[in-house]
């Protein structure tokens, strides 16, 4: 998402020259209408959706009619009426849901995978969500189906919705929650088809983080923007992480708004505790790119000592600020326990086993976070048992994951944790990371191996 003109919104939509007065134009003072500023003139960049060869023929095919039995391919051959179709992508969001929220109950209170269950109300509200819910829906059931032709649909789609969503981007419509869905829907289609451009999914993360910002923080006060935020701010912070860029969630501002509860499920006191540890997270990317800027620095000089010293300040406090969150989420949600690994593994024959997806991915984020802290440690010379510490928690990750990684949507749950404990030196336990990446990769496409290199 970069800058396209200078203009005010309404100079740009009506093709004008504007003067570009503060606070207004002068040409919107004349017409009697508001300027509306300056802030919301943008196109959205990304790369150019990728394709793969036609078949020559299929069994299947989305006009067509599906192989009997197969309910995920029936609800996407959409027939000509209008009003047929939009119940037919309405019935294959249903069937979609139902798959994300599996092995888990339905019901889950899940952030990541509750907000999906707006998609079908929301449907057929704004052109361009349309067609980037017809993109996401027909790849994971043309996959889950293995339909080919639902598959190169969702991709025809996708090209579709990217060239809409340049025109809503510099329209009234810009700083709508449908435009905001649209926009994290395209991130996450990239996470799981895209295994062309390992990065892709990083240009749809920046244009989310622009547009959270340029919306801003007033604009979250009802479920569905609420469901939207906490869905996608986890890619915000990876961007922030990935990219170099200050997080802006973290912010007391950003905090505080995230902190709004709209009936997630979980309990008032455990609610607490979930914004507690993402608000620590927002801290994250702070902390990595300080590390990663005084391995580049002199250190003899007296500046980089005091950054040192800083680094290790600021990584002492969150570490002990994490230890004291495990110990008051533990005492309400039930820890792990171990049990025998069920794909008998030969490296984990015991694996972690939990009492629901949510806390398994919470557990996983505190382990990642550890590990980053135990290494910001290390590799500063602070005295302790750092890299035992490091091996700990990445056999935590890696033992969570034939209980977490399940489902449609256990890939995206274990995806940064597995990088993060991709980076502790072992040959041994990095094949077999990568022989789950590999595996994830099938459903996950940013999880391929080749992505951590």
């Amino acid at each position: 998402m970069v800058a396209r003109s200078k203009g005010c919104a309404r100079c740009v939509q009506r093709r004008v020259k504007c003067d570009e007065n503060v606070p207004g134009c002068r040409r919107c003072d004349t017409y009697g209408f508001p300027c509306p500023g300056y802030d919301r003139a943008f196109k959205f960049v990304a790369g150019k959706p990728f394709r793969s060869r036609r078949r020559k023929s299929s069994n299947r095919n989305v006009e067509g009619t599906a192989a009997e039995g197969d309910a995920s391919v029936q609800a996407l051959t959409w027939p000509p009426s209008v009003n047929c179709a939009h119940l037919n992508v309405v019935q294959s969001l249903d069937t979609l849901v139902l798959e994300l929220s599996k092995p888990f109950p339905e019901t889950s209170a899940h952030v990541i995978s509750r907000w999906f269950r707006f998609l079908p109300a929301v449907y057929g509200r704004n052109r361009t969500l349309d067609l980037t819910i017809q993109s996401f829906a027909a790849h994971h059931l043309g996959r889950m189906s293995d339909n080919m032709s639902a598959v190169q649909h969702a991709q025809s789609a996708y090209g579709q919705a990217l060239y809409r969503l340049r025109t809503s981007l510099n329209n009234s419509e810009c700083l709508s929650s449908e435009v905001f869905c649209a926009v994290l829907l395209l991130c996450l289609y990239e996470l799981f088809a895209n295994t062309h451009e390992a990065d892709a999914w990083m240009k749809h993360a920046q244009a989310l983080s622009q547009l959270v910002q340029i919306r801003g923080s007033h604009c979250y006060r009802n479920a569905f923007d609420q469901a939207l935020l906490k869905a996608s701010r986890g890619m915000m912070v990876m961007h922030s992480l990935f990219s170099g860029q200050s997080c802006f969630l973290a912010s007391s501002e950003w905090h505080s708004v995230m902190g709004q509860q709209f009936n997630t499920g979980f309990s008032a006191k455990v609610d607490g505790l979930v914004e507690q540890i993402f608000a620590y997270f927002t801290f994250a990317p702070s902390l990595i790119h300080e590390l990663y800027d005084l391995k580049e620095a002199d250190h003899t000089s007296p500046s980089t000592t005091a950054r040192v010293s800083n680094l290790l300040a600021r990584t002492l406090d969150m570490q002990g600020k994490l230890l004291i969150w495990y110990d008051q989420f533990a005492r309400v949600v039930p820890v792990p326990h171990e049990v025998l690994s069920p794909s008998g593994d030969s490296l984990y024959p015991v694996v972690l086993w939990y009492s629901d997806e949510n806390a398994a991915t919470l557990f996983c984020s505190y382990y990642s976070y550890m590990l980053v802290l135990c290494e910001i440690l290390r590799v500063c010379g602070y005295p302790g048992e750092h890299a035992a510490m490091l091996v700990y928690f990445r056999d935590q990750i890696c033992k969570s994951v034939e209980f977490n990684a399940r489902g449609l949507l256990g890939p995206y749950r274990m995806a940064f944790a597995l990088r993060v404990a991709y980076e502790v030196p072992d040959p041994t336990t990095k094949l077999w990371i990568e022989g789950c990446l590999q595996r994830l990769s099938k459903v996950y496409a940013a999880a391929h191996p080749q992505n951590f290199g």
